[in-house]
């Protein structure tokens, strides 16, 4: 077995923590390996207020990646899914506040 080898059969593996405070996220930027398990540790400051991380192919929000469960806070939700294997700028929000977004980049 070659070293290139070992390398693509060890699978990809990422946690990301992100915090919903003041109806914002503390992250606009998310970046993960393409096909990796992605674990999203949401942490939901906004007492009484409920939010979620969503992906999406683009901003409008029409195709799924993935959607995160409704939180109300305060409260944490541990959720994992697979990164798209295509590279490329996907989309992030909270499906309750659209204008809590960001960029999710695959590489």
């Amino acid at each position: 077995m070659t070293p290139e080898t070992a390398t693509a059969e060890v699978a990809k593996s990422v946690t990301i923590n992100i915090v919903s405070v003041n109806m914002a996220f503390d992250l606009d930027t998310i970046t993960v390996p393409a096909g990796a398990e992605v674990t999203i540790n949401l942490d939901n400051q906004d007492v009484g207020i409920p939010h979620n991380v969503s992906f999406y192919t683009d901003s409008s929000a029409a195709d799924a990646i993935f959607v995160g469960d409704l939180i109300t806070g305060p409260d944490k939700v541990t959720q994992t899914f697979t990164a798209p294997a295509e590279p490329g700028s996907y989309y992030f929000q909270c499906d309750v506040h659209p204008f809590m977004n960001g960029t999710f980049v695959v590489e």
